[in-house]
């Protein structure tokens, strides 16, 4: 049995297809970690455009999505696997104005055996789409083409949180946003590259001291260039004295250079 299943209801199937079909995510549903599926609207309708979108009542630019074309899909879907149980299944709206996307939202969504996306295109999908849903999502304030990039972008975040996809499983645990911090500065060989150095801590093979220096940058990092995260997140008493003895070495990270 796979740990997820994901279905995405679309208007076209290629583009999400192709996407499930490479990297992690192929991977991942070769071992039979994950299920993948995609529903194409216009397959369902026999590739009839005029069946799946109309003008909106009232006038206005371009063409909604059918509600009657859309709902019967989710409907199917949710029918497909009768041995899961609903409250397992979460069908989930593609919307601008939907809930921010964040790391704390993925890991809300990794409860769920199935995740059901609902991916508008042309001006969305008639508003009667809400009663069919569990949630809409917004991954950022701005609006996009299609909702299969918002689609993808979720579930790719919430996939790797999925053991069994990431091959070493403890990376997305220290992954930025994964407990309110920015991720520390990470370095490879070669030691020196046109005068940049890896700062002597990190190739010294202490590992417990290397773990100390991460989280202490981690903290800075973070307070530096996303205070607003430690509102939610704040600072414990040894972070804020590691970020005290940071501030005061004035040292230097590669990530200063781009606010300057």
């Amino acid at each position: 049995m796979p740990k997820l299943t994901a279905t995405f209801i679309t208007m076209f199937k290629q583009p999400v297809a192709s996407w499930l079909d490479s990297s992690i995510i192929a991977r991942a549903q070769e071992q039979g970690v994950l299920k993948c599926y995609v529903e194409s609207v216009l397959e369902s309708l026999a590739f009839d455009h005029h069946a799946a979108d109309d003008t909106p009542y009232g006038g206005g630019p371009g063409e909604l999505m059918k509600i009657d074309v859309i709902a019967p899909l989710i409907h199917q879907v949710l029918g497909r696997n009768q041995k899961l149980h609903r409250d397992k299944k979460r069908v989930l709206l593609m919307d601008p104005g939907g809930l921010p996307f964040s790391q704390a939202h993925a890991k809300r969504l990794l409860h769920f055996d199935e995740l059901i996306f609902v991916c508008g295109r042309y001006e969305g999908i008639d508003a009667r789409i809400h009663h069919y849903v569990d949630e809409a999502i917004s991954i950022g304030d701005y609006v996009l083409s299609s909702g299969d990039l918002a689609a993808m972008v979720i579930f790719d975040s919430v996939a790797r949180m999925t053991e069994g996809v990431l091959g070493n499983y403890e990376s997305c645990r220290l992954e930025s946003h994964s407990d309110g911090r920015l991720e520390s500065s990470q370095y490879t060989r070669p030691s020196v590259f046109q005068g940049f150095l890896v700062p002597e801590i990190f190739q010294n093979g202490n590992h417990q001291a290397i773990a100390k220096e991460r989280l202490k940058e981690a903290a800075y990092k973070t307070k530096s260039l996303r205070p607003d995260l430690l509102l939610q997140f704040p600072l414990t008493t040894e972070e804020m004295e590691a970020v005290t003895e940071l501030e005061q070495a004035a040292l230097s990270y590669p990530w200063m250079k781009l606010h300057e």
